[in-house]
Parts: C-alpha cells; sequence; structure tokens
C-alpha cells in the first residue's frame, strides 16, 4: 500500500488561533518541548492560543538533537500523560520533539519558530552526537500532524536563520533532480520533483528582496513565499519521493565537514550546505545551475569558497572527504561519488568566479 501525507499548515500573524480547533480533537492534555529562545520569541500568542488546554509538562529540549537529551525527556513521565505533543522552535528542537513521539506513541504537533529547515513537517529526524557531529537519520513512522506558523515571529527572528533557510532549500531541488537522474520515477516522485522547482525558482526570484525585508524585521509578500517555500516545499518534496531522492552530495558533504567539530558551531546547517550545492554542480557538470546558484550565494553573501567556511585550500580535507564518500546519502546517485571527484570539483571552486 502507498500512503502520502503532505504538510498541513497554518501561516500568518494569528497562525496561532487555529490551534484550539485543529488541536483539541486529539486531546486536551499536551507538553511542551522548546528552544529556550524560541518560546520566549512565541510564549505570548502561544499560550493565550493554548487557553482551556491542560498544560501537562514544559521541557526546554536541550542544545542539541542528540540521544542524550531524547533519553532524558523520555525519562520525564508527565510527557507520558499527555494526549499531544508540541514542538517549538527551530530544527533541533522539533527533531527532538519528532522523536519523542515517535517513541511514546504522540501526535506532534509543531510551531516553526524560524525558518531555516523543513524539520516542522518532515517525517524524519536529523540527530547528531553531544558535540555536533552528525550521528543518524531517524525515520520516524509518522510525519507532524500540522504545522504552525507565525509570520510575525519568524521577521522577527535573527536573519541568519532566514538567510541559511534559503541556501538548504535550494539545495533540496537540486539534488532530487541529481539523484533522480535517468530513473524511472513512480507517480509520488515524480510529483515531489516537480514540487522541488518551489524550493529553487521563488528564491532565485525572491531571494534578495525576501532576505533584505528580514534584516529588517519587516513583512512582505516575498518573506511569506519564500517561508513557504522554506518550510513546506522542501517538506513536501520529502515526503513524497522516495528517500533515494531526498538528497545527494550537498548533504553528504555537510555530513562529512561535521567531523569538524567545531563547524556547526561557526556555521549553520544550511550555510554549509549551500556550499555543498555548489560542489555537486560542479561535480554533475551543471554549469547553468552553477552559475545561477554562485550568482545568488554571492548577492546574499552565503559561502561561495573555502575560506567562507573558516577552511583553506591547503586542507586536505581527507577526514571530510572520507566520511563524505560514505555517508548514506551517497547511496543512490547517478554515478559514484570519489573523494578525488570532490576534491577535483572543490579545488575548482576556489577558482570560480
Amino acid at each position: 500500500m502507498r500512503q502520502l501525507f503532505l504538510p498541513r499548515y497554518s501561516i500568518g500573524t494569528d497562525a496561532y488561533s487555529a490551534i484550539p480547533e485543529i488541536v483539541e480533537p486529539y486531546g486536551k492534555k499536551v507538553a511542551l518541548i522548546y528552544g529556550e529562545k524560541a518560546f520566549e520569541a512565541s510564549k505570548n500568542k502561544l499560550l493565550a492560543a493554548l487557553q482551556g488546554f491542560d498544560i501537562v509538562a514544559s521541557e526546554m529540549y536541550g542544545k542539541e538533537a542528540s540521544y542524550t537529551n531524547i533519553n532524558r525527556l523520555l525519562a520525564v513521565e508527565k510527557l507520558k500523560e499527555c494526549d499531544a505533543l508540541i514542538g517549538i522552535g527551530g530544527g533541533k528542537a522539533l527533531d527532538v520533539t519528532k522523536v519523542i513521539g515517535d517513541k511514546l506513541g504522540l501526535p506532534v504537533f509543531t510551531v516553526a519558530t524560524i525558518a531555516s529547515t523543513c524539520a516542522a513537517v518532515t517525517k524524519i529526524s536529523i540527530l547528531h552526537e553531544d558535540n555536533g557531529a552528525f550521528k543518524e537519520i531517524y525515520k520516524l513512522k509518522r510525519a507532524p500532524e500540522h504545522c504552525f506558523i507565525d509570520t510575525e515571529v519568524i521577521v522577527n527572528a535573527p536573519s541568519k536563520y532566514f538567510w541559511a533557510g534559503m541556501g538548504d532549500t535550494m539545495a533540496k531541488h537540486v539534488e532530487c533532480v541529481f539523484s533522480a537522474k535517468n530513473d524511472v520515477l513512480d507517480f509520488e516522485s515524480e510529483y515531489g520533483r516537480t514540487i522541488s522547482r518551489l524550493c529553487y525558482e521563488p528564491i532565485l526570484e525572491k531571494g534578495v528582496k525576501a532576505y533584505e525585508d528580514v534584516k529588517k524585521h519587516q513583512w512582505s509578500l516575498e518573506v511569506e513565499e519564500v517561508i513557504k517555500s522554506i518550510l513546506i516545499a522542501t517538506g513536501s518534496v520529502s515526503l513524497s519521493v522516495s528517500p533515494d531522492y531526498n538528497s545527494a552530495v550537498a548533504h553528504a558533504l555537510y555530513y562529512g565537514l561535521t567531523v569538524r567539530e567545531w563547524m556547526e558551531r561557526k556555521h549553520l546547517h544550511g550555510e554549509i550546505v549551500s556550499y555543498g550545492t555548489l560542489v555537486q554542480l560542479l561535480v554533475d557538470n551543471n554549469m547553468k545551475g552553477l552559475r545561477e546558484v554562485y550568482d545568488f550565494n554571492k548577492a546574499v553573501g552565503l559561502p561561495v569558497c573555502l575560506k567562507d567556511l573558516d577552511l583553506t585550500k591547503d586542507d586536505p580535507l581527507d577526514d571530510v572527504l572520507d566520511a563524505t564518500v560514505v555517508n548514506q546519502e551517497l547511496d543512490h546517485v547517478p554515478f559514484a561519488i570519489t573523494k578525488e571527484m570532490l576534491r577535483g570539483a572543490i579545488l575548482k571552486l576556489e577558482d570560480y568566479q
């Protein structure tokens, strides 16, 4: 049997007002799992929307999407008394919440307070070691039931998350098309590949303006459209396509780069992935795409060279490339990806203008 559950969401400055209608059918006992800054930014509106609910537990997720934090939360007995979990924050907080819901058999609702990844709607959680190094992709039994997106909260968040989110989102289209190359796709994967255009074209067209507006903490139609690309279009691709087509070189290189323990402390997920997108386009000899993404990255300040990630041309990157070529994101690609191929593309990118 094939089933497809696409993201359900409410978006706008009054998005949280939909919580009673949407969450209450699951029960009135809820638990909150949140990022500290995310909860602070959203709590006034959120707690007003949750009047009438019994908040049986309220827990900060920690600082990393790790099993240490997951197991700590699983030990909170009050979580087992609730009817639903509400995750509040960015990707790591939501990924932890989704795993807790999966293990406890509870429905999960997400409150996206930044537009940086599609974690708010996807059926996977990206887990890391306590030091930030990639550990594994945890596959969930089901996606979140609904995502609440308050645009006022997102435009008032630090603009760097929106900036990085654009880089991560554009990669979804580039990777999906690349990994599906030469394959005969079933309906769901073709549907997802087609949707992936909405991860790429709106950002090329509207991303520079949207980022300028977000830096001024100002709503605009361009901002809202890019938010939907980051959170909803990317998540729709992830939920639709075969897992074979969800990622490729850009994310494999990201995971490889996280073996440098300082990488994720100094750089955001989508920021690093956007560099990997350029490397992938060079590996694929897709010069049209390279020109488009390179020019966009330059326009908004996303990475275009090793220096932008605090690396140097003289760094052999053997540890990074060793981890990249064995990453599961390269299990299904149109041709074998080798260390030499990646190193060659990285060095070519250093001279590209």
